[in-house]
């Protein structure tokens, strides 16, 4: 009798211990949020962590550049507070480029440590801390962070010594100090005066030296970034690095992913809401997420999501719900537009660019999509389960639209209804915007 039941005993708790290794080793998405001011009055908060929810990430990254601000601490609150409502968790990452005193990020992290919204990881189920930057502090300063605050340690450290040119030997130096690496800048491609596809070959040098010191590695997917505040301008091409970087992220498969970003409009790669309240007039001219939506790339990151968890590649991609997800984006000016030029401008294309998800069914293979910019019509072409993508060129002037066409040349979905396009800038901008319309397929 006490041995049948010792017995099923061991196989419940050897069970439960298979069902926690499970959940603890799962991989992870999350979004990089830059925590600004959030009117307590309103329930953006609250907005901000159901959309979220609705994508599928598990947490949000809490950027906080100004950790001892008043607003830092009460839109925290406010995350927090709903966040324990509901199956979702939040994580601060710091920001060193905001405030390179790591003393001073360590007292918020101290008021939000504990709560049960807070995100745990590991065997130990520790609370994880990330960073924006960080390799500048050094890998003592982290140790000793790490040590006193039993966490689970995953900083962006890509500026120290060797971490791109030798990551074997930057994990020498730095393994006792950390749990995994975060790398920020891989998620874009480099700076350039020409047309360039994002790589992922220092992600992949730095995860192969990462396995082998038994380091998790956390990837970043983006959109785009463009700048025009605060005294400077840039671009980084955005034309299919969406498509791109999820392909990547899907072959190397590493153990977390995160998304740049949910709503920093100040470098143009939200694709969430930006709150008005939080922004300076000078962000809104280009980054309103009102007037210029991001929120049709959500359902491509969704099936994103569903692959990695999955343990897929992009061609066994599907939609997360009905029989596509897809979208078409594009600049609001074209190359003609010659106002006050963002750096690496060149790397622009004048291109519509899409992205559609097909589910691995007979039928898909008969679909097919239709491009026009202007009134003209530039591709007809066939699509096939999975991922879809490409950046078409031929942008002008004018509306622009995608298509879904079955087997008999039916519409059965469109995407478009942004803002034209125009070879000028934007009435009162005095500048061409290099933000991007982004339209979903509907």
């Amino acid at each position: 009798m006490f041995g049948k039941v010792n017995s099923a005993l061991a196989i419940l708790l050897a069970s439960s211990a298979l069902l926690t290794q499970a959940v603890v080793e799962s991989k992870l998405v999350f979004a990089h949020y830059m925590v600004g001011t959030v009117d307590a009055s309103t329930d953006h908060a609250k907005q901000d962590i159901d959309g979220a929810i609705s994508v599928g990430f598990d947490a949000f990254a809490l950027n906080v550049g100004s950790p001892d601000a008043d607003w830092a601490k009460n839109t925290a609150q406010q995350l927090f507070d709903y966040a324990g409502t509901k199956d979702f968790k939040l994580f601060f990452s710091f920001d060193f480029y905001g405030s390179s005193d790591i003393s001073v990020h360590k007292k918020l992290y101290d008021q939000f440590k504990d709560n049960k919204a807070y995100l745990r990881y590991g065997s130990g189920n520790k609370p994880v801390v990330s960073s924006y930057s960080g390799g500048g502090v050094g890998a003592d300063v982290w140790r000793n962070f790490r040590d006193q605050n039993n966490v689970y340690l995953i900083p962006n450290p890509e500026a120290a010594e060797n971490y791109y040119q030798n990551p074997a030997t930057f994990f020498q130096n730095w393994g006792s100090a950390l749990d995994g690496v975060f790398s920020w800048e891989t998620a874009w491609p480099a700076d350039s005066d020409k047309p360039t596809n994002v790589s992922s070959s220092q992600d992949e040098a730095v995860k192969k030296a990462a396995d082998a010191a038994q380091k998790t590695y956390m990837m970043g997917l983006s959109t785009l970034q463009y700048k025009h505040c605060c005294g400077d301008s840039w671009y980084k091409p955005g034309e299919t690095n969406l498509p791109e970087r999820i392909t990547q992220i899907l072959s190397l498969s590493p153990e977390f992913a995160e998304v740049i970003t949910w709503n920093d409009a100040g470098e143009s790669h939200y694709i969430g809401p930006t709150w008005k309240e939080g922004l300076t007039e000078e962000i809104l001219q280009y980054g309103n997420a009102e007037k210029i939506p991001h929120d049709g790339w959500q359902p491509l990151i969704s099936s994103f999501i569903d692959a990695f968890k999955a343990g897929s590649d992009a061609s066994a991609m599907k939609p997360r719900t009905g029989n596509f997800a897809g979208a078409i984006w594009y600049r609001p000016v074209t190359k003609a537009c010659t106002s006050s030029l963002p750096r690496f401008s060149n790397a622009a294309l004048d291109a519509v660019n899409y992205a559609i998800v097909l589910p691995p069914s007979s039928s898909s293979s008969s679909l097919k999509i239709r491009i026009s910019s202007g009134g003209t019509e530039l591709t007809t072409r066939a699509l096939q389960p999975g991922l879809n993508y490409d950046a078409v060129p031929g942008l002008r002037a004018g509306a622009q639209k995608l298509e879904l066409l079955d087997g008999g040349g039916n519409v059965v979905a469109t995407a478009g209804g942004g803002g034209d396009v125009t070879d000028t800038p934007g009435s009162g901008e005095g500048f061409c915007n290099y933000n991007y319309y982004v339209a979903g397929l509907k």
